[in-house]
C-alpha cells in the first residue's frame, strides 16, 4: 500500500519539479542538458557530464538539487520511507522521460540518449 501512495506521490512530485522551475532556469536547465554539460543521475539529481563545464551550470545543478532533496525529504517524511528511496524512483521516472541528445547515468557510466 505504501508502495503505491509512493508512487503516486513520485509522479506529483515529478510534476512539481517540472513545472515550479522559473522559466529562465528551466531553459538554463534545458540548454545545459542540450548541450551535454549535465545530465539525470541514478540517485536522483543531476550530475555533471562534462567535468570542465561552466561555473554557471555548475551553480544551476547545485541549485536545483538542493531543491530536490528538500522534496525527496518532505515526501519521505510524509510516507515514512527513505529519502534515497523517493529519490531512486524519482530518478527511474526522470531517465525514462529524457528527451534525445540528453545524457543519463548508468551502471557503467554516462549514456547519450
Amino acid at each position: 500500500m505504501k508502495n503505491i501512495h509512493l508512487k503516486s506521490m513520485l509522479a506529483a512530485l515529478f510534476l512539481a519539479l517540472w513545472c515550479s522551475a522559473m522559466p529562465a532556469v528551466a531553459a538554463d536547465l534545458a540548454q545545459a542538458k542540450a548541450a551535454g554539460l549535465v545530465g539525470e543521475q541514478l540517485n536522483g539529481l543531476l550530475g555533471l557530464v562534462d567535468p570542465n563545464a561552466p561555473a554557471d551550470v555548475k551553480a544551476l545543478m547545485d541549485s536545483i538539487n538542493a531543491q530536490r532533496q528538500a522534496e525527496y525529504q518532505r515526501i519521505a517524511a510524509k510516507n515514512g520511507v527513505p529519502a534515497e528511496e523517493v529519490a531512486r524512483l524519482t530518478a527511474q521516472k526522470v531517465i525514462g522521460q529524457a528527451g534525445p541528445g540528453h545524457y543519463v547515468q548508468t551502471e557503467s557510466g554516462w549514456q547519450k540518449r
